[in-house]
């Protein structure tokens, strides 16, 4: 097994490295391609398969690493939602599917991960609270699956992001599997960082360069959010299960409270919360002047420091105190990104009105 967990993402790295190439001329043939408009950052067509070659590549590693047993085939459910969702965000990239209908599937994947076992049990003490009633466990799984799922899809919005914030998730997911035994699972993910780097290398590339698209950010998102439940579910009788929810909660707060920050805004001003704008936290990233890389990499260095000090302040107050604290850190960071947004654009009405008078 411990070969495994060096060739796995080998593997799917040298096969991203395969894939890419042929599906970016796959994108650009069949019209699979992010063209941009008045809320995009850049500045022409871009293929928009590398969802599909992250799929590919990591299915066909684990297919030829991961341990051939009966443990496997109570993931098919998983395995099927993944590929369906995959198929979705290929279709929604072409045809611009309806928010209800994505939404509407969504809830039904998620209903089939909660068919097969992976559940919000408990709160593990979180305000509070410990096992949650049977209704409860169902409406917070579908909640929390379908939120995740679209809260990192829409964080996907500049070059190197959604990858960048994967990588980080699923290497603090792969420390936390290995110290709560969970070695497939920890195989996953570390087969998962290889392809994600391989992608990298192409989406932060100027000349051929290709997005993940809907296809990808969903079900990497969807991946993220059922296997932080099954983290939290297989640690929750053992000495780490603080240290295991800290450490999923805190990986996807970003994502989460940061679309809930801009649906409270379009709803706050009258319009749809599934309304296109420049509102989201890499947006306001750009604002101060950094460019797509630096404001990626400082978008992923503020999740660290979030969950820098959410274990920090687990070891002094528990667990309720440090996702409080969390939340004030993502607060106070989102809202002096907000205020500089405001002043840029108080200074761009000042110069229009300079112009007009003169």
């Amino acid at each position: 097994m411990n070969t495994l967990f060096l060739i796995s993402p080998i593997a799917s790295f040298l096969f991203m490295l395969l894939f890419i190439p042929v599906m970016r001329k796959a994108s650009i043939a069949v019209g699979l391609v992010d063209k941009p408009n008045f809320r995009k950052v850049h500045e022409e067509s871009i293929p928009l398969l590398g969802g599909v070659s992250i799929f590919l590549a990591t299915t066909i590693a684990l297919s030829l690493t991961l341990p051939f047993s009966k443990e496997i085939f109570i993931y098919k459910n998983t395995f099927i939602a993944i590929a369906i969702l995959l198929l979705m965000g290929v279709i929604d990239d072409r045809y611009d599917l309806r928010a209800s209908l994505k939404l509407g599937i969504q809830i039904i994947l998620a209903h089939f991960v909660y068919s097969q076992g992976i559940m919000i049990e408990s709160l593990h003490g979180i305000l509070g609270i410990y096992q949650l009633e049977g209704w409860l466990q169902y409406l917070m799984t579908i909640v929390v699956v379908a939120g995740v799922v679209n809260a990192f899809n829409l964080m996907d919005g500049i070059d190197g992001l959604a990858a960048g914030l994967a990588i980080l998730g699923f290497t603090v997911f792969a420390v936390l599997a290995f110290i709560t035994n969970q070695p497939m699972l920890a195989l996953v993910f570390i087969t998962y960082i290889g392809a994600l780097i391989a992608f990298l290398r192409f989406n932060l590339s100027s000349d051929l360069k290709i997005f993940m698209g809907d296809a990808g950010s969903l079900i990497i998102g969807f991946i993220m959010a059922v296997s932080g439940i099954q983290l939290i579910q297989n640690a929750q009788d053992t000495v780490y299960i603080f240290q295991v929810s800290l450490g999923v909660i805190a990986i996807l707060l970003v994502p989460v409270f940061d679309a809930l920050r801009v649906f409270r805004r379009r709803i706050k001003s009258g319009k749809s919360p599934f309304s296109a704008d420049r509102t989201h936290l890499h947006h306001l990233m750009l604002t101060i002047g950094l460019r797509h890389k630096m404001a990626s990499l400082g978008i992923v260095f503020m999740v660290v420091a979030i969950l820098t000090l959410g274990y920090i302040v687990l070891q002094i107050r528990g667990i309720t105190f440090a996702i409080v604290s969390m939340l004030i850190l993502f607060y106070i960071i989102s809202s002096l990104l907000q205020f500089n947004n405001k002043i840029n654009l108080w200074k761009a009405r000042i110069l229009e009105m300079e112009s007009a008078n003169a």
